[in-house]
């Protein structure tokens, strides 16, 4: 029996990942987001606060049409 992951819990859907808060492993453990560009999003909202809402991510360098798509429904503000 293997332990529990973050990748799992977000598999399982049993809890959203919120942008405005989430640790650089959290924001990893979405599809399409590698450690670069989770470092991005938290840069992003250092400089210019918390995201209003989850579309705004595709400001964010790095994270266009196509990873949102893939993140949308594992992810809130």
């Amino acid at each position: 029996m293997r332990s529990k992951t973050i990748s799992d819990a977000v598999t399982e859907e049993t809890e959203l990942i919120n942008i405005n808060t989430a640790s650089a492993d959290e924001l990893c453990a979405l599809p399409g987001i590698g450690e670069s560009t989770a470092q991005k999003i938290i840069a992003y909202r250092t400089q210019y606060g918390a995201f209003r809402d989850i579309s705004s991510i595709i400001d964010v360098s790095g994270i266009g049409l196509k990873t949102f798509e893939k993140i949308k429904d594992k992810i809130t503000v």
